[in-house]
């Protein structure tokens, strides 16, 4: 253990030193063998962009050191002294090409030199830490030589340190620099490095942009990068940059974008069909032992690197106010969580690396092949030669989406790589300004997609039960998109399918029947089952067979169930599942049959184009070779607006309840707002909502770059349309979080079962399925037996006693008890 733990503070703490020693070591061997073709082509790139970077990054701030005024240079140069040229250049390298691979369209230089400014930040911060810690053990080393001298006779002076241990990373990076208006500078940065604001992040963070632009240039035929000055002494073609800078107009407005030259592009993403071909030095990854229990709001998490309980959006009274608050049931949840050992899906990993390779999308793999443009010949722009334009335009940036997916691909298979022989993972959570929990690892978790859900299980196996059996057969048939009928129906689904299921498990990359689970809703997820249940079915005894796949159980339209519960809506309700049923209800088909009773009485009525629109309703709008015709584009969307219409008025003829709630609490949330306030609340587990709405405003910030606009809100007032718009929403989140803190405090605390969680869908083993369910039953009604909506409003009055609160919505008779026989409430 105390190995995983130094391998987890190396993962932390030593990212930008590990990829600048990985490169190095990468590079001396391509040499030694003289072949450039055993190394992916991102890091045969880096190979040869690094030493110029660096090269330029230490001829930058030896001008700073000497005084050399540049724009700007008098505040950001102080900070770029702070790191090392060669750590500098590798944070700056892999910012730039992770963020611009990622947005193929270039994406906007304000945002990039933002995330440059903040892995800037965070890396000082960890130096910092690092000088500290090594004065502190020098220092008590020190200590305890002069006190082992004394107590053996000789006569030496008590140790005194020669100056505070908090001082260490300021003299180390400040000796050879004689300017005092710079060392004044940095000492300031450095004392103040956790509150860096965005000005300075931003010109920080444009001033490394500018370095890697101007250091990076594209290979030659032969693979080689020199630089302008290198090709001017060689009689060489000038080099053309890797890293272009470039406006766009949006919105008639200009704005700078920083673009990977494509042939960099296509060299990163072609040249490699595996998944090992991005130069990610991820900082927040997947843990190897588990998180550091969060003890307040900003200590938790990680072993050293910072990060806090609350993703919020720049608002310090929200922060204040959950620094104040009562947050031991929340803090004791998130502890819960992220106890629970994960492991990386080998079997489906490896099916999901050949499917990529063949290249075709399937399921949430993109497709790797460009949509191809097409030909302006065509008869179809014969009429309209500007057709041509339009589809044009519409193919690239359905290409530049496409790209942006393939990223997104790499990344998360990149974390399964690395992470798939490890015995064990941890998750570290925090959560949004509503409560709402998230792992802190982006790249690779459950909250992701099929194929992110489908690469994770539980570490730990539990035997199956005769229960488990069955629940695994009807996770099966939900993900195959077989959920809108019984549970018996659904096992005799699985049941019917077993040779199928066998077939797939055995051959998975074959046609016929091994092809089966390819038909699912969620494949990859199908696939994880058909393993597992074949392993199972082909066991002496099913029913002691150690499983370790997370089954799930949804929410039926959450939301919807939670406003029902605030208003006790029967009728809703019923269409929900809050009450006992045979079979479960489908909402959205109650939605659409009166959709298309409507859409039949209009038609009666003569109603212009109803007939046509619903002729149209089912006609694709993309002809061969992906042509659009905008005639029918503009039919559809106008059938997308009537029946988008029809389906809001069904809702609320459905969920009158709802709808009455929704608008109650909306004219609450604008009344605060016309006193100048936020919308604000606390949940029933004691977390401190604030609303972060303001009217926008905007800060003009000169970079080394370019000039950028800014958002900055600071100052302005709360705005009245987004307080009153969001709040329904916002206050329904925060509610169905609390429902699923409480259950994890049950599952996790109390039965001591597995449980992980995506909002509204809650994972546990198979054999655990019936106690969870009885569990989150439980805490739903538990929390709904409480007068939220009554203590909201007295909140509000006592906070606003000048301001008129309109009385809490008459509420409806469901008897919320209901909940704990309703076999479909979750299902």
């Amino acid at each position: 253990m105390r190995r995983r733990y130094a391998r987890q503070l190396r993962l932390e703490c030593a990212v930008y030193e590990m990829a600048v020693d990985r490169y190095s070591d990468s590079h001396q061997k391509v040499r030694q063998i003289g072949r450039t073709t055993e190394t992916n082509a991102a890091r045969r790139l880096i190979n040869a962009w690094l030493p110029l970077a660096e090269k330029f990054v230490d001829a930058e701030q030896n001008k700073i050191r000497r005084g050399n005024h540049m724009l700007d240079s008098n505040i950001y140069g102080p900070a770029i002294l702070l790191l090392k040229p060669q750590i500098m250049a590798s944070i700056g390298m892999h910012i730039m090409l992770n963020t611009c691979l990622m947005e193929p369209k270039g994406p906007k230089f304000i945002k990039l030199a933002l995330a440059m400014g903040k892995a800037i930040q965070e890396e000082v911060i960890k130096e910092k830490e690092k000088a500290t810690k090594k004065a502190k053990r020098k220092d008590e080393n020190a200590k305890k030589e002069s006190e082992m001298a004394n107590a053996g006779g000789r006569k030496v002076k008590s140790f005194v340190p020669s100056r505070p241990i908090e001082d260490a990373f300021y003299a180390e990076v400040s000796k050879n620099i004689n300017q005092d208006n710079v060392k004044s500078r940095m000492r300031e940065y450095i004392d103040d490095v956790g509150a860096w604001d965005k000005r300075l992040q931003l010109k920080v963070g444009a001033a490394v942009v500018d370095y890697i632009q101007k250091s990076c240039y594209v290979p030659n035929e032969f693979g080689m990068v020199y630089t302008p000055e290198v090709c001017a002494l060689k009689g060489l073609p000038a080099p053309e940059p890797a890293f272009i800078h470039s406006y766009v107009f949006e919105r008639n407005r200009r704005a700078g974008v920083i673009q990977i030259h494509q042939k960099m592009a296509d060299t990163v993403l072609a040249t490699s069909s595996g998944a090992n071909v991005l130069p990610w030095t991820a900082r927040y990854l997947p843990m190897l032992v588990p998180p550091r229990p969060w003890t307040d709001v900003v200590n938790g998490g990680y072993l050293k690197l910072r990060t806090k309980i609350m993703r919020q959006r720049d608002s310090a009274w929200q922060m204040d106010c959950v620094k104040r608050g009562n947050m031991d049931g929340i803090l004791h949840a998130l502890n819960l969580m992220s106890e629970v050992p994960w492991v990386i899906n080998k079997e489906v990993l490896d099916v999901v690396l050949k499917v990529w390779e063949e290249g075709d999308a399937f399921g949430d793999l993109p497709s790797r092949k460009n949509v191809p443009l097409p030909d302006p010949n065509s008869p179809e722009f014969a009429n309209d030669p500007s057709l041509y334009d339009k589809n044009v335009r519409k193919i690239e940036q359905l290409n530049r989406e496409m790209h942006s997916l393939r990223c997104d691909t790499l990344y998360k298979l990149q974390v399964a790589e690395e992470f798939k022989d490890e015995p064990e993972l941890y998750y570290p959570y925090n959560m949004d300004f509503r409560g709402r929990v998230y792992p802190i690892p982006p790249h690779l978790n459950h909250l992701g997609s099929d194929l992110s859900r489908s690469l994770l299980i539980f570490r730990d196996r539990e035997p199956l039960g005769e229960r488990g059996l069955h629940w695994m057969k009807i996770h099966l048939a939900n993900v195959f998109g077989v959920d809108k009928c019984s549970f018996d129906e659904r096992v005799e689904f699985a049941e019917t399918h077993l040779d199928k299921v066998v077939a797939s498990a055995n051959n998975p990359l074959s046609d016929g029947d091994c092809a089966w689970w390819k038909s699912a809703d969620y494949p990859f997820l199908a696939l994880g089952v058909c393993f597992e249940l074949k392993r199972a079915i082909e066991s002496p005894d099913p029913t002691k067979y150690m499983s370790n796949i997370p089954i799930h159980q949804d929410g039926s339209c959450n939301g919807l169930q939670h406003y029902a519960a605030l208003g006790r809506d029967l009728t809703g309700g019923s269409q929900v599942n809050l009450v006992p049923a045979p079979r479960p209800s489908d909402v959205y088909m109650g939605v659409a049959t009166q959709v298309m009773s409507k859409v039949e009485h209009d038609a009666a009525l003569d109603v212009p184009t109803v007939e046509e629109i619903s002729a149209r309703l089912h006609e694709t709008f993309l002809t061969k070779g992906h042509i659009l015709d905008e005639k029918l584009e503009n039919e559809i969307y106008g059938a997308a607006c009537y029946c988008a219409e029809l389906t809001m008025g069904s809702m609320g003829d459905l969920f009158t309840s709802a709808r009455g709630i929704m608008g109650w609490l909306a004219k609450c949330a604008a009344k605060v707002g016309e006193s100048g306030q936020p919308m604000s609340w606390i949940t029933p587990l004691g977390l401190p909502v604030v609303q972060p709405y303001k009217s926008k405003g905007q800060a003009q910030i000169r970079t080394k770059v370019q000039h950028v606009l800014m958002r900055d809100d600071e100052g302005k007032p709360v705005s009245i349309g987004r307080q009153k718009s969001a709040f329904p929403p916002n206050f329904v989140h925060s509610l169905d979080s609390t429902h699923m803190m409480l259950t994890a405090q049950r599952c996790l605390g109390e039965e001591g079962i597995a449980f992980a969680a995506v909002h509204d869908s809650y994972w546990t083993h198979a054999c655990s399925v019936d106690v969870m369910n009885r569990r989150l039953r439980e805490e739903f009604v538990h929390l709904y037996e409480q007068p939220l909506l009554e203590d909201l409003l007295l909140e509000l009055r006592v906070r606003f006693p000048d301001v008129r609160f309109d009385d809490v919505p008459e509420l409806g008779n469901l008897d919320l008890r209901t909940v704990l026989d309703s076999p479909y409430f979750f299902n």
